[in-house]
């Protein structure tokens, strides 16, 4: 296991590399090291798609959580051209089990959170829907009120006014009668309405009745023809048997001549 010393430097010439992990070839995650980083400017190997240079890294992902490596730029198109050489040796067995169970905690975590923010959403969303449905209801309502009060007013004011003498009596009765008139008129209106809504109604109901009732006889009527076509069809054969029989009687000469002649004109008519 390599040791880490603050005060090693980040020259190539004092890292020991080691052959590479060929169990992860594409690269892993880093993380921003200051005493390892830069690019190798007198390394032979170049990436293959890009001609780039490596680049040091300090893998920040699973049981390689630490060792250094030689790797290649990730390319803006997220092209990762893998891990060039290793600094630093497998950790012992202890230590990468150790990280796997670190990451698989970490991941288990992250995946709470992520199952704890999507409820708190659900339930914010149906609180605010509940909460929008009760602002309208209130609105509503207050908007009810609204229009209660502008009328309780008109009326107080006109009731003090009539009694200070400022309006004629006649000409409030007359208001009054007014605003009865045009109330009944709007229910009259109303049941007008309703009215005509519901012999829309009863007329689409007997239309429908109407369409299933044709829909009954173009049925039946079809079953019937069937019925009448199937009927014919047996009477065909039948009536066919009865010219062969007649032909066989009439060659062998059995029975009266005439009679089956009859039969045989009624058969052909």
């Amino acid at each position: 296991m390599p040791s880490w010393n603050d005060e090693e430097t980040s020259s190539e010439e004092e890292c020991e590399v080691v052959s590479m992990d060929m169990g992860l070839m594409e690269e892993p995650d880093t993380i921003v090291e200051p005493l390892f980083c830069g690019q190798l400017e007198l390394s032979e190997p170049k990436c293959i798609l890009h001609q780039m240079r490596p680049v040091k890294h300090v893998a920040f992902e699973g049981t390689v959580t630490g060792r250094r490596f030689y790797g290649f730029p990730v390319q803006a198109n997220g092209v990762n051209c893998g891990v060039v050489e290793w600094v630093d040796g497998p950790w012992p067995p202890v230590l990468q089990r150790c990280l796997s169970k670190l990451w698989e905690m970490f991941h288990d975590q992250n995946c709470g959170r992520v199952l704890d923010k999507e409820k708190f959403e659900k339930e914010l969303a149906k609180v605010k829907s509940e909460h929008e449905r009760e602002l309208a209801k209130l609105k509503m309502e207050n908007d009810k009120l609204c229009i209660e009060y502008t009328k309780l007013v008109d009326d107080v004011s006109n009731m003090f006014d009539w009694k200070d003498g400022r309006v004629d009596k006649r000409v409030y009765q007359k208001k009054v009668e007014e605003k009865e008139l045009e109330k009944k008129k709007k229910e009259l209106e109303e049941k007008a309405m309703l009215e005509v809504q519901m012999e829309k109604l009863k007329l689409a109901k007997e239309q429908r009745c109407i369409l299933q009732s044709q829909a009954d006889i173009i049925k039946n009527t079809r079953k019937a023809m069937k019925d009448v076509e199937v009927d014919r069809d047996f009477l065909k054969k039948e009536k066919e048997k009865l010219e062969l029989v007649v032909a066989e009687l009439l060659k062998d000469g059995y029975g009266s001549k005439e009679k089956l002649e009859q039969i045989k004109a009624i058969l052909e008519s």
